[in-house]
């Protein structure tokens, strides 16, 4: 997967593969910000994701993500840390964590960095 500098990048690549729609979170749903489509869990998947980091502000970090529907239509989601936290039910965020699932293209995820000499002292 190819790695993007800025968000409006990787939204452009992810539109000219389809994505063309938007996606919000209520409560238990995402929402098609254009026709007001209701989607369960369920009705639709993350394809792959993509995170940004601010470069002098922690709180500018934002995660873009490729979704399809069950009847075929794409969209992207953008979320900025935290934002959601109170308005969504942990169920539906759930989806959206992506560490233990290997469907997902999580090329574009943050690495956690391996301290040098850390796997010597623990053998």
């Amino acid at each position: 997967m190819q790695h993007f500098e800025t968000l409006t990048e990787a939204m452009e690549s992810l539109r000219e593969k389809g994505y063309t729609h938007e996606f919000r979170p209520k409560r238990d749903y995402l929402e098609e910000t254009g026709t007001g489509l209701k989607l369960k869990t369920e009705e639709f998947n993350v394809d792959e994701f993509h995170r940004f980091e601010g470069t002098s502000d922690p709180g500018d970090e934002m995660t873009l993500y490729a979704i399809s529907t069950a009847n075929g239509m794409k969209g992207v989601f953008v979320s900025a840390q935290g934002t959601y936290a109170n308005e969504v039910t942990s169920e539906l965020m759930q989806k959206f964590s992506l560490s233990e699932r290997r469907e997902v293209n999580t090329d574009g995820a943050v690495k956690p960095i391996q301290a040098i000499g850390l796997e010597e002292s623990k053998q």
